[in-house]
């Protein structure tokens, strides 16, 4: 399968997509960013031991503040790049189960930049009622991300999530996936987080002309379940994975980073890399 290029129209961008991959194919990144949407997450009560839980993933994606809280913890190798998210959306609102995609910038990038952000985050969220003026608000929000981040050079993750996933087919969440990970590109996104598909899963990777990363989405139940999506996913074209609770709230996030580094770049069978590493 063709290797995806990055947008190349910033050389900061590129130097900073370059520090991101280094000499890796495929990344393992993790998420710590889920309290600023609603507050309480299982896991990050105590954010300090979830960011050294996380410490030898290539990237890792949080709020402002806790990355200026917490910044020592990224000053030392190993240290993951951080990736501080932008929009604060209604829709990730779960306490009070908010559905519609209302979104604002929490942060801007250059205030990301300011506190030491190698990237950023930005949702888009399109096509979850028909509200056409909310979602023309939601793309002006996200092109005015894309304008910031050109301006200070520093690689946007552009994140489409199905927010209604359990309530549509298997088909209707690939087909949304497959739509709007291209637009995000092509307004200008330097890589892409969204859900895995499924078997079909190829058809969004050749459709979307910057890398791919896939979500964890539900807490999956084991670690062999974690394996075996980070293996889906690569083998299907993803650049690597974007997996929140499914490493933080790991039993052992180290091995387990390891034996999914082992997977996605190494080939190892998840099974083998379940024993391997003891997990």
């Amino acid at each position: 399968m063709e290797e995806k290029r990055m947008n190349t129209r910033h050389p900061g961008i590129e130097l900073r997509l370059a520090q991101l991959f280094k000499d890796k194919k495929n990344l393992v990144i993790s998420a710590v960013d889920h309290v600023v949407e609603y507050g309480d997450q299982p896991g990050l009560e105590k954010v300090e031991d979830a960011i050294k839980n996380c410490r030898t993933t290539d990237a890792l994606l949080l709020p402002r503040f806790m990355l200026e809280r917490n910044w020592p913890l990224f000053a030392e190798a190993p240290a993951p790049v951080p990736v501080v998210r932008i929009n604060w959306s209604a829709s990730f609102y779960y306490p009070l189960e908010y559905r519609e995609g209302f979104t604002t910038i929490a942060t801007t990038v250059e205030e990301a930049v300011r506190a030491g952000a190698g990237a950023v985050i930005c949702s888009l969220f399109l096509e979850e009622k028909d509200d056409r003026a909310r979602e023309t608000r939601n793309v002006e929000i996200f092109t005015e991300v894309v304008r910031q981040k050109e301006r200070l050079g520093i690689p946007l993750i552009g994140e489409c999530y199905v927010v209604e996933h359990k309530e549509k087919t298997p088909s209707e969440v690939h087909a949304k996936v497959k739509r709007i990970s291209r637009i995000m590109a092509e307004m200008g996104a330097d890589l892409i987080k969204t859900f895995y598909t499924g078997p079909k899963f190829s058809e969004v990777i050749e459709n979307t002309p910057v890398p791919v990363f896939t979500i964890g989405a539900d807490k999956l139940n084991t670690d062999l379940e974690v394996l075996k999506k980070a293996a889906d996913s690569v083998n299907a074209g993803a650049r690597g994975i974007i997996f929140g609770r499914n490493i933080f709230m790991a039993k052992n996030p180290v091995r387990l980073i390891d034996a999914l580094n082992a997977v996605i770049n190494n080939g190892m069978n998840p099974d083998a890399a379940l024993k391997k590493f003891r997990l």
